[in-house]
């Protein structure tokens, strides 16, 4: 079992170095993540599709894989405690009288009955905190960056 966990441990820290010296960029990096957290709440009933909907995303954009399995688990932890706020913004988006059984797609009428609420506030939220974490990881990579180039200048000065 140690040198189980002895690998995974190296693995973790390879991908993390790699991950915060992407060549792409700052960009690239915070736009991943940020899909990962979208895929995630976008599809919050469907866990399994939201997978796959950021695997698909991921490989057709050719953004960086560890940011946004990073950025889908993290997501997961703060997913459900979010539920209640996600459910309240859906119930002020939906009007009162919202009746999914007038519906005129049958297929759709079983999806809305059981939680249109917690779909719409969940893309709403989602949406909201894919751009929140983008602009937050860009500018923590940034900084890296610049910190990194700062003790690099002050290196060769000496």
């Amino acid at each position: 079992m140690k040198p189980f966990l002895a690998t995974l441990k190296a693995k973790i820290v390879k991908n993390w170095k790699e991950l915060l010296s992407d060549p792409a960029g700052p960009h690239v990096v915070a736009l991943s993540y940020a899909i990962g957290v979208l895929a995630l709440l976008l599809t919050l009933p469907t866990l399994g599709l939201a997978v796959l909907l950021m695997i698909a995303t991921i490989r057709w954009t050719k953004l960086s894989m560890t940011a946004a399995l990073i950025g889908y688990f993290f997501t997961k932890l703060i997913a459900f405690p979010l539920a209640p706020l996600e459910i309240m913004i859906g119930r002020v988006l939906l009007h009162e009288d919202f009746n999914p059984m007038n519906h005129r797609w049958e297929w759709a009428r079983g999806l809305l009955r059981k939680g249109a609420e917690l779909v719409v506030g969940a893309s709403i939220m989602g949406l909201g905190l894919a751009v929140i974490f983008y602009f937050v990881i860009k500018q923590i990579l940034i900084l890296r960056i610049k910190r990194e180039a700062k003790k690099k200048n002050q290196s060769h000065k000496q």
